[in-house]
């Protein structure tokens, strides 16, 4: 018995296999040190932006660095910089980096559902910007572009048009709103937000 044992260890194949393991342990060992490095080396960046952010001084967006390969801290700092463009009045920046994580959102791997909640606010700030810019054209394909099967979508769609007094399409997007399956007081806001024909 121990003599057969004994071969079984000493046969080739089992040798292979104990390597083929070991290689497999190693290969995977230097994977994860280089993925947790590079994850590392990823948080120190974003934690530099951010640092910069905190001071009262204005940033030049031309002397940073946005792009991370992890979709997570792109979105966060391009969406703290377009709050602080925001802050700062500066209505064109802010459209442009909501714009970019929009789009960074629409293709990435994130969840469905994740996504959709993502979309939708994001898409409420870009409409939303396009009215503080007086850009019609922009907020218009933005509302054609991008239709979601929400009240939320159908309200700030309806305060676009409204606020451009196309009070028709701004009434049909209310409707639109009050159809889907809301409570009474909102249903009761939108009723009061619909301007007259």
């Amino acid at each position: 018995m121990v003599d057969r044992i004994l071969d079984f260890l000493k046969n080739k194949y089992f040798i292979g296999s104990v390597v083929a393991i070991f290689l497999g342990l190693s290969i995977n060992s230097v994977i994860s040190y280089l993925q947790e490095k590079a994850n590392e080396e990823e948080f120190i960046k974003f934690q530099e932006i951010n640092n910069s952010l905190s001071g009262e001084t204005l940033i030049d967006l031309e002397d940073v660095d946005l792009e991370f390969d992890s979709v997570g801290f792109e979105i966060i700092t391009k969406s703290v910089f377009a709050k602080k463009a925001l802050d700062e009045q500066n209505f064109s920046e802010a459209i442009k980096l909501f714009e970019d994580v929009f789009n960074e959102i629409k293709d990435s791997s994130i969840s469905k559902e994740t996504k959709e909640i993502l979309l939708e606010q994001y898409y409420e700030n870009l409409v939303r910007l396009t009215m503080e810019l007086d850009n019609f054209n922009k907020g218009d394909s933005l509302i054609k572009e991008n239709q979601f099967s929400t009240a939320r979508y159908h309200d700030v769609a309806g305060d676009f048009y409204k606020y451009f007094q196309e009070n028709e399409t701004a009434n049909y997007h209310y409707d639109q709103a009050i159809s889907l399956n809301i409570d009474e007081s909102q249903k009761n806001l939108l009723k009061l937000k619909k301007p007259l024909n």
